[in-house]
């Protein structure tokens, strides 16, 4: 059993070509363009309290975490 030769201008990747094996298998993917939901008051207060009791905090290396207020 021989390799088939790649055409010219097919410049997929080893990966995608694997991948792309699969689509009669498992079909492409499937994405829903459905408008997203307005969060809900409840999730506004949450969001609000979690913000007056904590700080973002960004250190030299990048790196982001949240540390309580001391007001």
């Amino acid at each position: 059993m021989g390799r088939r030769a790649r055409r010219e201008d097919d410049d997929r990747t080893w990966g995608m070509r694997v991948t792309e094996s699969f689509l009669p298998y498992f079909g492409p993917a499937s994405i829903l363009r459905n408008d997203p939901n307005p969060p809900s008051d409840d999730d506004l207060a949450k969001e609000a309290a979690l913000r007056r009791a904590h700080q973002r905090v960004v250190r030299a290396d990048g790196h982001a975490y949240l540390v309580e207020r001391d007001d």
